[in-house]
């Protein structure tokens, strides 16, 4: 396989992972609304659908993370940026990738492995009675965001070292 159509099947797959993180936008949307009108209008509340909120907007964060990158809003120094020569660019969207978004996101996977197996091994559930069960669960997505950046980071690498005349 050639690796500009490997590129674009990293960000296909990318772009699939954004569309998700839209629709568990919405989905926690509906959940925020739900507990308020339980809670105010019938005086029933559960800690699960409470903490299920924070849950997804974790979900959110760092799936839609990789997304962000990809759709190329996330914070760069676009004041310095935009008035580099074309090779400058070049470079960075390089050099970038290759020596700070991949290496961090592998260190911070393996940072946050032992955070995750910790959990899984103790069983670790929420504090508060009626919470949710299974913590390790939404503590997977740190390295699970973490290698969908890094699957972006590649995809950006690729792009950048095949596609010399891409638009930046």
């Amino acid at each position: 396989m050639k690796l500009p159509v490997f590129a674009n099947r990293l960000d296909a797959f990318i772009e699939r992972v954004g569309r998700l993180s839209a629709w568990l936008i919405l989905f926690l949307v509906l959940l925020v609304a739900g507990n308020v009108l339980f809670r105010y209008l019938f005086h029933v509340s559960s800690v699960g659908l409470q903490e299920l909120e924070w849950h997804l907007l974790a979900a959110i964060a760092m799936l839609g993370s990789a997304y962000t990158l990809q759709q190329g809003e996330h914070v760069r120094v676009d004041l310095f940026y935009h008035r580099y020569s074309t090779n400058l660019k070049r470079w960075m969207d390089i050099l970038i990738p290759a020596f700070i978004i991949l290496p961090f996101s592998f260190f911070m996977m393996y940072l946050s492995m032992d955070y995750v197996m910790q959990s899984y091994d103790m069983g670790e559930v929420s504090p508060d009675p009626g919470g949710l069960g299974y913590r390790y669960l939404v503590k997977a997505l740190l390295p699970l965001g973490f290698l969908l950046i890094a699957v972006q980071g590649l995809a950006l690498l690729l792009k950048a070292i095949t596609d010399p005349q891409r638009e930046h």
